[in-house]
């Protein structure tokens, strides 16, 4: 991943001019780094907050085709999707792994079952061998759905997407452009441009927010990755014009246990026929999501009640016989998505391809989604290349992002091998090959074996993997390794807030941090959490709701009746 003094070695080299300067430590961005690594560029990421802070920490998790897209006749977002999501489930099964869907269709949803079929056949065109969808038999749906209300089930369909942790996906991205040669800088923003002569943009003031200094940062191009904050950015270049309207996506967390789930599951909005999703993951059980455009502080986007209460009310119609009250509800998150503004009225119904263009040294990309990440990041330095000088460009390699496996690729059963190898407890093994992948033998190694047994009894969270974060994650403040490496923030937030203290005292000994620091670095992550727990739920809210194919507003009652 990331030495112990990467953050110092890109200050020592920011004298130096670049070819980029990559602005945003999204997944859009750090594709771009990593691609432009790879050819030979010398690149700089800069980025405000950590690596994934805003939306690439706060998605779905899926890396999908986006069968909706095919009714909104994007053809063109949903083949370039699948054949990135099947390139990245071949080259990386360490972060990205395929998720049986179970879609089931009811007599009067606003998606007919014959209409979703037909779209899932178009799906398997574009689909590799081995995941085709099917119907699925009365006695199979107990086998892979059977909480499913059959009342009016006119159909069950079986289909195949994947599903990735978006944050390690992307710091694992930025890891790989870092192996490359490629420098990061995070927690530093861009606060002036640099002109040339001509005027044309020249590089960034850039203030390093933990000594306050600020360095004239030069290069031929700076790339503006910053997903919804793109406008921001240009503003500061001196564009004022509207390119981006964020979305918001609201998403819950539930414990397998109160969310019981063998597949993942599409089901139809109660209110108004929206997919939602049920999906799956060894933490928990993750139900989203919302779409609603966003005009609050994109900084800190939280979910409203009524969002909460709109995923609860399909959730209790697709769980009937034991629906999950509001209590059982461990975490919820809010993310913004970088929509190109339209007219559209809904942002369910925007495109989702993402737009790149130049003014006049500040090159801009907007839109897209994580599971095209490479295929964009491809294009952007495509783009890039035409206008850096031709000394710089005419040695450079194509891209090879399209054969090239993400940092920290495993053999599968690493977890077995933890507990052989190392006597690591079970579920820790199991949660240190997930997490840490080609760094948890070297955890271990580092480690004592007190160290590999659980911090608490409800966690598989252990010593050797905070040191590993904290050692080389690109970790610099304690929220950076609870919400975005280990994660435990989001699926867990009371346990997170426990341990809290403990890991901050690891902090200590990894990154010398004083007590006056660590004291700090508590308080900053019971700030930062708040955004992930019941507790930072916004009251009130609005959720609009269309009317349904018979006419009649929703809630129904239950799922498509």
């Amino acid at each position: 991943m990331f030495h112990r003094h990467w953050r110092e070695h890109a200050i020592a080299s920011l004298d130096e001019p670049f070819d980029l300067l990559v602005i945003g430590g999204g997944i859009t961005g750090c594709g771009v780094f990593f691609d432009a690594a790879q050819r030979g560029l010398r690149v700089l990421l800069v980025e405000k907050d950590d690596l994934a802070t805003g939306t690439s920490s706060r998605s779905s998790k899926l890396i999908h085709g986006g069968l909706r897209y095919l009714k909104q006749m994007q053809f063109g977002v949903t083949r370039e999707s699948c054949h990135e999501r099947d390139r990245q489930m071949a080259l990386n099964p360490h972060l990205v792994q395929p998720l049986p869907f179970v879609f089931p269709a009811y007599r009067g949803d606003k998606t007919p079952g014959w209409m979703v079929e037909v779209g899932l056949w178009m799906y398997d065109r574009l689909t590799v061998e081995g995941y085709r969808h099917r119907r699925l038999p009365r006695e199979e749906i107990d086998q892979w759905a059977p909480q499913l209300p059959r009342e009016e089930l006119d159909r069950a369909l079986l289909y195949y997407d994947a599903m990735a942790d978006d944050a390690r996906l992307t710091v694992a991205v930025a890891a790989t452009g870092f192996h490359y040669g490629g420098l990061i800088l995070t927690r530093a923003h861009v606060e002036a441009p640099i002109r040339d002569a001509s005027g044309r943009l020249a590089g960034m003031e850039v203030c390093d927010q933990l000594s306050g200094e600020v360095h004239s940062v030069k290069a031929s191009l700076v790339v503006n990755a910053t997903g919804a904050w793109v406008d921001g950015i240009r503003a500061l270049a001196g564009y004022d014009d509207r390119t981006v309207r964020p979305s918001r996506g609201s998403h819950l967390i539930f414990d397998r246990a109160s969310l019981p789930l063998d597949a993942a599951l599409t089901i139809p909005s109660v209110d108004d026929g929206r997919p939602v999703f049920f999906i799956p993951h060894a933490e928990g059980a993750l139900v989203g999501t919302t779409d609603l455009f966003h005009d609050g502080d994109i900084n800190d986007p939280r979910p409203t009640q009524a969002e909460v209460d709109y995923l609860l009310r399909t959730t209790a119609a697709a769980f009937p016989d034991s629906p999950p009250r509001a209590d059982d509800v461990l975490g919820a998150f809010a993310g913004v998505r970088p929509v190109i503004a339209s007219d559209v009225d809904d942002p369910s119904e925007a495109s989702r391809e993402e737009r790149i263009w130049h003014e006049n040294g500040l090159l801009s990309v907007a839109g897209g989604k994580l599971t095209t990440w490479r295929a964009t990041a491809e294009q952007v330095v495509d783009d890039a290349l035409k206008h850096l000088p031709s000394e710089r460009t005419h040695r450079l390699g194509d891209c090879m992002t399209d054969g090239t496996a993400l940092a920290g690729l495993a053999p599968p059963d690493l977890g077995r091998r933890l507990r052989t190898i190392y006597n690591v407890d079970g579920d820790v093994a199991d949660g240190m090959a997930r997490r840490l992948a080609a760094l948890g033998p070297v955890a271990c190694e580092l480690s004592t074996p007190a160290e590999r047994w659980p911090m608490r009894d409800d966690t598989d969270l252990c010593v050797a993997e905070v040191r590993a974060w904290f050692r080389f994650g690109g970790v610099v403040h304690l929220s950076d390794l609870l919400l975005r490496r280990a994660r435990l923030g989001m699926w867990r937030p009371a346990q997170a807030a426990a341990l809290a203290e403990r890991v901050a005292t690891l902090g200590c000994e990894e990154l010398g941090w004083s007590a006056t620091r660590r004291d700090e670095e508590l308080e900053r992550f019971a700030r930062d959490a708040e955004a992930w727990s019941p507790e930072g739920v916004e009251a009130g809210g609005e959720v609009p709701v269309t009317e349904r194919a018979d006419g009649a507003p929703g809630p129904p009652g239950a799922a498509g009746a």
